[in-house]
């Protein structure tokens, strides 16, 4: 269950990011496919890097939420 203000950011940042993505590449194979060209080879670079920073995004998040539980599994109080 989503408790802080970290967790929605995290959750808007990754699927907004990801919702860009999607109408980027779409809009853009769709124009390839009626103009009968290739696809763009700087669309797929896009879409390397901003899936790269969203895997960064969420593991920092996820690496960094469990701080003030960690003193509890370790057996310390």
């Amino acid at each position: 269950m989503m408790k802080s203000i970290k967790d929605w950011t995290c959750l808007i940042l990754a699927g907004g990011l990801m919702s860009l993505l999607m109408t980027i590449v779409i809009g853009d194979f769709y124009v390839s496919l009626h103009e009968n060209r290739p696809v763009d080879e700087s669309i797929v670079q896009l879409l390397q890097m901003a899936v790269t920073g969203i895997i960064g995004v969420v593991a920092g998040y996820l690496g960094g939420k469990d701080e003030d539980n960690s003193d509890k599994v370790k057996g310390v109080s």
